[in-house]
């Protein structure tokens, strides 16, 4: 009678017990397809990261580029400028110096014409002076032979 219970208990309980096992693997093949669909979409997302993160980074290099060549042309441009205004400043340079040695030289000229100026009136008073020194030394002569004369006159 055991078995002949055990078996009738075995009878009803596999339909039981085959159900939850074919349930499982149903469960199972489900959550695989959409573990493997949501696996794809992981894929596909990450794919789709990692092509805009490339993307991004040539963009950033793209501008990085960019950026440098600008800084490199202004690089150039203000060095440019620089040599620009160091020639215009050395052109300055020489422009005053030329007109401060125009203004010495007017200067100069001019005081050498002052010192001639000065020079030609020295001359001149040298000159008056020889005539008035000669003019005088003419004049003691002739009072000195007047004297001569008037001691002889008087003396004989």
């Amino acid at each position: 009678q055991e078995a002949a219970w055990l078996k009738s208990i075995y009878s009803e309980k596999p339909a039981l017990l085959e159900r939850p096992a074919s349930i499982l693997p149903r469960f199972d093949q489900n959550d695989k397809r959409t573990l493997v669909q949501e696996l794809q979409m992981s894929s596909i997302q990450k794919d789709f990261c990692f092509d805009e993160l490339e993307s991004i980074i040539k963009i950033k290099h793209a501008e990085a580029k960019m950026f440098q060549s600008r800084a490199d042309d202004a690089r150039r441009e203000a060095e440019g400028l620089k040599r620009i205004a160091l020639a215009k400043n050395e052109k300055i340079e020489e422009e005053y110096a030329n007109r401060i040695a125009k203004l010495r030289f007017a200067e100069t000229d001019e005081l050498r014409k002052q010192k001639f100026e000065e020079l030609q009136a020295i001359e001149r008073a040298h000159h008056e002076y020889l005539n008035m020194k000669m003019r005088m030394e003419s004049d003691i002569k002739d009072l000195l032979s007047k004297m001569e004369a008037t001691k002889m006159n008087l003396a004989m």
